[in-house]
């Protein structure tokens, strides 16, 4: 066993999760971006996480991407058409330094985590299973913090439809009849929570 995988199990990480590999008939395209520092979380020795922020500037990007219908997925489990990714970019080497799979059974969630001090702009990344590495924190750059609602929304609805990403995409829908009704009906919930 590597010092990663011993490293993963003394943490309860298990198993890392899969990483869509590359596919020469997918194209990306970033759905949603904005500054965001990333943060560290370290495990204390009363079994607490402390969250501190990384001080480098970043950006998050939710990235679609598609696949040709005539190829297969890149990963086993990314949905038909395509998968989505959030990425973590440094914004001075403009290197991409994390990349999260998102998958349909996730229930993947963005949300403002409240720290006691209404300046904060701290939001919570949740994903997969619930273990310290499925949590993910960031702290938003932009001066303005009008944008961080609209942000969040949009972000959620990307990572809970998948019909809805591909069409901010500019791709095809998921095939699925069924699962693209429920799909549309989140999607117009959604739109009409946000006033549109």
């Amino acid at each position: 066993m590597s010092n990663a995988q011993d490293l993963l199990s003394i943490l309860g990480g298990g198993a890392p999760r899969p990483v869509p590999r590359a596919n020469p008939s997918s194209t990306e395209k970033t759905i949603l971006s904005f500054k965001a520092g990333k943060m560290n979380t370290d495990l204390q020795p009363n079994g607490k996480y402390m969250v501190s922020p990384d001080t480098r500037r970043g950006e998050i990007n939710l990235v679609w991407t598609s696949t040709t219908h005539n190829s297969a997925p890149s990963s086993s489990a990314a949905a038909p058409g395509g998968q989505l990714t959030v990425q973590w970019k440094d914004r001075r080497t403009m290197a991409t330094v994390n990349t999260y799979p998102i998958f349909p059974s996730d229930n993947a969630t963005f949300e403002r985590v409240e720290t006691g001090n209404d300046a904060d702009r701290v939001y919570l990344l949740s994903c997969g299973t619930n273990n310290a590495d499925s949590r993910h924190f960031f702290w938003m750059q932009d001066k303005e913090n009008q944008p961080d609602e609209d942000n969040c929304v949009n972000f959620n609805l990307y990572m809970s439809d998948y019909a809805e990403a591909a069409r901010a995409a500019g791709a095809s829908t998921p095939t699925n009849n069924n699962e693209n009704e429920v799909v549309d009906d989140n999607a117009e919930l959604l739109r009409i929570m946000q006033g549109a």
